[in-house]
């Protein structure tokens, strides 16, 4: 087998070592012991999660407590599509779980998890390794790791780029809390496409006047307003000292896994680069001291 097909090798078993760790983590839900119903989930909707290939539902309810609702979601079929209001118990303040008893076989899938990881880092150095096993000429292998330091920056600078449009497409404006309570009425006055984010998202000037009769004005990306709704009010509400839209969509509950991911990526491609500098004045002045340049 060539070099660079062990590489892709390597890259293949670790993908899916790290999938059935996520797998084997995300399968059961933990929600503790079976506890005393304080509220009630209704509304559910139920789709397929194919993130486990179809093996569970994912769903998502609205949690009455006390005349407050709050919105609930599950990726591991703790709620089906055959339910229509379920007992809940308390977790936490704001959390939610069935109020039935539910299989969770702790510890042994977190157990499972780890050792899929260990096995994929051994296989992935085992076979990048053994690709390796023919080392070329000092010279060639210089040659090679600076035009692979271009790649490497220029993947890094894309990682960063994409996580920077996920943050803006996928995060920012997006309700964190739902429902969220309307304190005021906002106006777009004027909209223009937003070009920090290529044009795919509305940025619009809208008048705001709170329900203590204070009014202001302030800018909204992010598409909370758009050139549609000009004129139209809108109720709104109070995120610290800024206002956004009370009609946000839900926060991906993925989107901030990808955006750590990206992040995390764009750094290890940027200092790549800079370990293989050293090796390759190591390789160009074999017979320099460490941490010596030539002398010119």
């Amino acid at each position: 087998m060539k070099g660079h097909h062990q590489r892709w090798l390597a890259v293949v078993w670790l993908a899916l070592c790290a999938y059935g760790a996520a797998f084997l983590v995300l399968f059961w839900e933990d929600h503790g012991p079976r506890g005393e119903p304080v509220a009630h989930a209704d509304n559910i909707q139920c789709q397929r999660n194919w993130l486990l290939l179809g093996t569970r539902w994912s769903c998502t309810a609205i949690v009455t407590d006390q005349g407050v609702r709050y919105r609930y979601t599950s990726d591991s079929s703790l709620l089906t599509p055959a339910d229509t209001s379920v007992p809940m118990q308390r977790l936490a303040p704001h959390h939610f779980a069935p109020a039935r008893a539910s299989f969770n076989p702790a510890p042994w899938p977190t157990m499972g998890a780890v050792t899929l990881v260990a096995l994929g880092l051994v296989g992935t150095g085992v076979l990048w390794q053994n690709s390796r096993a023919k080392r070329p000429a000092a010279k060639a292998e210089a040659r090679r790791l600076r035009a692979q330091a271009r790649w490497y920056v220029g993947a890094g600078g894309l990682a960063f780029l994409a996580a920077y449009f996920v943050h803006g497409l996928l995060i920012t404006a997006r309700a964190d809390v739902w429902p969220r309570r309307t304190e005021g009425t906002g106006v777009a006055t004027s909209c223009e496409r937003d070009w920090r984010y290529l044009g795919a998202q509305w940025r619009c000037d809208v008048d705001i006047t709170a329900e203590t009769g204070q009014k202001l004005a302030q800018t909204m990306s992010h598409s909370q307003f758009t050139r549609a709704d000009i004129g139209i009010p809108k109720p709104v509400t109070a995120i610290g000292v800024r206002w956004e839209a009370v009609d946000q969509p839900y926060e991906h509950r993925f989107a901030k896994a990808l955006f750590v991911l990206l992040l995390a990526g764009g750094m290890a491609l940027l200092i790549k680069p800079t370990y293989d500098l050293a090796r390759v004045r190591n390789l160009e002045n074999p017979d320099l001291p460490p941490r010596f340049l030539p002398v010119r």
